[in-house]
């Protein structure tokens, strides 16, 4: 029985000594592309032990053999692979799409917000049409921080839009931003219905001017109205307001009769 015991402890210490070795994992990180992440965290799970991929995404670590990897990069899920003995490990990565694949108009291309480093804000069309309006920038009143919308007061009349405050360039009585509907600048866009925008950015940094020059000192609104798409039906849609305004306090007015006595 003595014997037996003492085999069995040689046993589970030289199991065990094989479960603890050390063995070296190399391998590549790519993304979706198959191109190779550079800077991608590779960590043994639980510890501090870790490394980072090279430039064309190549890694090599040397961990115990029933260690479990945790790889990490901005932008891209973490993942978690059990080493299970093996000395090559490959992982594609798969991007993580909550917020960073939205597209942003700037200037003459787009952008995802994740590579954004400048002030836009975007409005979709389904937060335009929330607000019953016949004028494009009054229905964004209330939608874009820092951007002051004043109407006009008039059915219809083109409201005052201040990007930069009261102070802007030249006066604060010719503040008006400059417009860019598909391409095209425009100092007003009463023509425009806002059933018909797709998207509306506001360009609130100063590095607008960078691309449209001193007509951008305002402040720019790109707009991208909607087109049309093949294989489907036609749809006609009927959209129609309606108000009336009623004076107060009105003085009354004598009549001819009144008048003349």
């Amino acid at each position: 029985m003595k014997k037996l015991s003492i085999f069995f402890l040689l046993f589970l210490s030289v199991t065990m000594l094989f479960a603890q070795q050390n063995i070296t994992v190399t391998g590549k990180v790519t993304d979706e592309q198959n191109l190779g992440l550079p800077g991608v965290t590779v960590l043994v799970k639980g510890t501090q032990t870790g490394t980072v991929t090279d430039f064309d995404g190549n890694y090599s670590i040397e961990v115990p053999s029933n260690a479990t990897l945790v790889f990490s990069y901005i932008g891209f899920l973490t993942e978690e692979i059990a080493v299970d003995g093996s000395t090559a490990i490959n992982l594609e990565m798969n991007e993580d799409i909550i917020g960073l694949e939205e597209i942003v108009v700037v200037g003459y291309g787009q952008l995802k917000v994740r590579d954004l480093t400048s002030s836009i804000t975007t409005v979709n069309a389904d937060e335009l049409v929330k607000t019953p309006s016949g004028q494009a920038m009054q229905a964004l009143q209330g939608k874009v921080a820092g951007v002051q919308i004043v109407s006009a007061g008039s059915p219809g009349g083109e409201p005052t839009v201040r990007i930069r405050g009261i102070g802007s360039f030249p006066t604060s009585s010719n503040s008006s931003p400059l417009y860019v509907v598909d391409g095209m600048y425009f100092d007003n866009i009463d023509f425009l219905n806002p059933s018909d925008i797709e998207t509306l950015s506001v360009l609130k940094d100063a590095s607008a001017s960078a691309i449209y020059g001193v007509r951008a000192a305002n402040g720019v609104v790109l707009i991208t109205t909607k087109d049309g798409s093949l294989n489907t039906e036609s749809v006609i849609t009927y959209e129609g307001y309606i108000g009336m305004q009623v004076p107060q306090n009105m003085l009354q007015m004598a009549n001819a009769q009144q008048f003349v006595g």
